[in-house]
């Protein structure tokens, strides 16, 4: 059900009425605008979304709602269940984007709505007459390694969490594929090089057949990065070196079970490989060092964000007035081999991260998100370089430093892309930004991979907007050039 309320100054006493509708539905202020002929926008409101429709002359000619336009933004407007609206005075259509009589268009929202309405009312009735289940709160997990040792001493850290249920062991793809139908793993660790059948192929199995989180396990080393490369390419949300016997064994096991955590959360359905277009010298944006960067772009992702990085590092606009910094939660080492992949697939260049970088726009760099940096001027340019806080009083992190400088040299112009698994450190940093009049921009938690990361600051009220991630070249376009 939805309210509308309208007050005008009118020019006379006497020549009309000012008041508040009450009980009344959209459908029903379309259809009373529609019999009188009337020329009119209706603008509608529910939570963070907004539409507009457009009646000329008595027939609806136009609607817009986000990206969409026409009968498709017409039907998703009138599928929202409640929400706020306005009438307010309309441009004439010089292109009408719909012709179907206004009629048709009600009867066809109706009906849309009693099909949903039906389907949640079959879904409540199955779920009532299914028995009770008490779940097993413990995390499943199925570690595929051919060698036993590792399989034991991986089992041993995930264990050590109580949550965490190491379910089975494989030796090899084939064995993997065989033992995920029978113990439904709610995640799978993979290792890369096994006999039989290599964790490549058994990962696009599983992403065809039956899809779940997976999380390689491998050795970290230059000659591995390319194939870590390609797994994250193929659906693998995340990757992790295998334990180390020289370091710290007990923070080894800790970040081991908190990336675990995260991954099994993905929503792994959602993944769809990215098919870039091919690019030609031509394509590339020309790079001028000297010219000062007027906008600074912060990509933050994480477990299960790769795709959406690809997305947007290869999706930047060819005439930018932006930087673009991507702090992703990668090994430091990793981060060379990384910005060599994108930049052979995107417009901007693409550079790993140095200390005493140049920002300038057409550039992006690619660093750790855990790694404190601040962001200094040399002549007329800004340059990135390492940096400690140990002096302050207040303690930040990495990122939380980051924003907070970007916040105060950059205003708002600081864009802060939120991506799948980026780590958000205390909030600190994002609700600088926002106070600075600076954008912070995330993929909607129910479209998007990871959503766990991005809900927090969603419920803090600091995203400027949220977006589909189909919608990430037209949403870099309206920021970014």
């Amino acid at each position: 059900m939805m309210e509308a309320s309208k007050s005008q100054n009118l020019a006379q006493a006497g020549t009309g009425f000012a008041g508040t509708l009450r009980n009344i539905q959209l459908t029903d202020i379309i259809q009373m605008c529609c019999l009188a002929g009337a020329s009119i926008c209706v603008r509608v409101r529910q939570d963070q979304q907004q539409g507009e429709l457009f009646i000329q002359d008595g027939d609806i000619v136009h609607a817009e709602c986000g990206m969409l336009s026409g009968v498709n933004a017409f039907f998703t407007i009138l599928g929202w269940p409640s929400g706020q609206f306005e009438t307010m005075d309309a441009p004439p259509i010089a292109k009408p984007t719909i012709k179907e009589p206004y009629q048709f268009l009600l009867m066809e929202a109706a009906r849309r709505a009693d099909e949903l309405a039906q389907s949640k009312v079959e879904e409540a009735s199955a779920a009532a007459l299914a028995p009770a289940v008490v779940p097993d709160k413990r995390l499943r997990v199925l570690i595929v390694d051919d060698s036993a040792i590792m399989s034991k001493i991986l089992t041993s850290m995930l264990m050590a969490d109580a949550s965490i249920e190491v379910v089975g062991n494989a030796k090899n793809g084939e064995d993997a594929l065989e033992k995920m139908k029978q113990l439904s793993p709610d995640l799978i660790t993979m290792d890369v090089n096994m006999p039989v059948m290599d964790g490549s192929t058994a990962l696009k199995h599983i992403m065809i057949e039956s899809p779940c989180p997976v999380v390689i396990m491998s050795n970290l080393s230059p000659s591995s990065y390319g194939t870590i490369l390609s797994f994250l390419n193929l659906g693998a949300v995340d990757f992790m070196s295998k334990p180390v016997k020289n370091r710290n064994i007990v923070k080894q096991q800790q970040r081991m079970v908190e990336r675990v955590h995260l991954a099994v959360s993905a929503n792994i359905k959602r993944f769809q490989r990215l098919r870039l277009p091919k690019l030609t010298e031509a394509d590339f944006v020309k790079i001028n060092p000297k010219l000062p960067c007027e906008r600074l772009v912060i990509a933050v992702s994480g477990v299960g964000g790769f795709l959406e990085v690809m997305q947007m590092v290869s999706s930047m606009p060819i005439n930018p007035v932006a930087s673009v910094l991507s702090m992703q939660s990668i090994p430091p080492q990793f981060a060379p081999a990384l910005s060599e992949y994108l930049n052979a697939r995107s417009r901007f260049e693409v550079q790993a991260l140095d200390s005493g970088a140049v920002l300038c726009p057409g550039r992006c760099y690619i660093g750790a998100s855990g790694r404190a940096l601040e962001i200094g001027k040399v002549g007329m340019v800004r340059v990135l370089k390492d940096a400690t806080k140990e002096d302050t009083e207040e303690v930040l992190n990495g990122l939380d430093q980051l924003l907070t400088n970007a916040a105060d040299l950059f205003g708002s112009k600081t864009i802060v892309f939120l991506l799948s698994g980026g780590e958000v450190g205390s909030m600190a940093g994002l609700r600088k930004i926002k106070a600075a009049g600076g954008i912070i921009v995330a993929p909607q938690p129910d479209k998007c991979i990871m959503p766990k990361t991005i809900v927090p600051v969603v419920d803090e009220g600091l995203i400027t907007e949220l977006f589909d991630p189909k919608d990430m070249v037209h949403v870099l376009r309206r920021y970014c050039s």
